[in-house]
């Protein structure tokens, strides 16, 4: 997908992810973006991803700063140029890992309302709710702590398939 048409079978994969990232407070821009990065196999300059899409180059950069600082994108420069590129890091957990630290925090502020005269129910509201969002930062922290075994298992299989000659041979170069 360089500086080419997108397939109707693209654009409605791309118009499909802008509409589910609304609820996130993405703009339409952004979550097209983000599904272009995912079917890319290399990384995208803001002339391509505007040229693709059908956007210009400044919307698209904006939408591409808003999905880097979300952890959704990331951007590299190439040596000797002025030239950024995008693409979708190898890891996921970016966005979320915030996410469970921003929960973390609201608990504390919530712990922290204890010691103010509060009615009963909102008390124990406080309670109910530091107890759904524990349950939620922990729940995200699991599936990120899974994942990343995961992806340690994964290196070491590809490790292990490895024939034993072309160990030897990658060691000698």
């Amino acid at each position: 997908m360089s500086n080419i048409k997108p397939t109707k079978q693209d654009e409605a994969f791309l118009d499909a992810m802008a509409m589910l990232m609304t609820p996130w407070g993405w703009p339409r821009p952004v979550g097209r973006i983000y599904a272009y990065l995912l079917l890319r196999e290399e990384p995208a300059t803001l002339d391509q991803i505007a040229a693709d899409l059908g956007m210009s180059k400044s919307n698209a950069s904006v939408a591409a700063r808003t999905l880097e600082h979300c952890g959704n994108a990331r951007r590299q420069g190439e040596p000797g140029s002025r030239r950024i590129y995008y693409s979708v890091p190898g890891e996921f957990s970016g966005p979320f890992v915030a996410k469970a630290e921003l929960l973390e925090r609201q608990v504390r502020m919530f712990k922290g309302q204890r010691g103010r005269a509060v009615p009963d129910v909102v008390a124990e509201r406080f309670d109910r709710i530091s107890e759904f969002y524990t349950a939620m930062r922990v729940a995200i922290e699991g599936v990120i702590a899974c994942q990343a075994g995961s992806a340690i298992r994964s290196a070491a299989a590809a490790d292990e398939d490895e024939s034993p000659a072309r160990k030897t041979a990658t060691r000698a170069r």
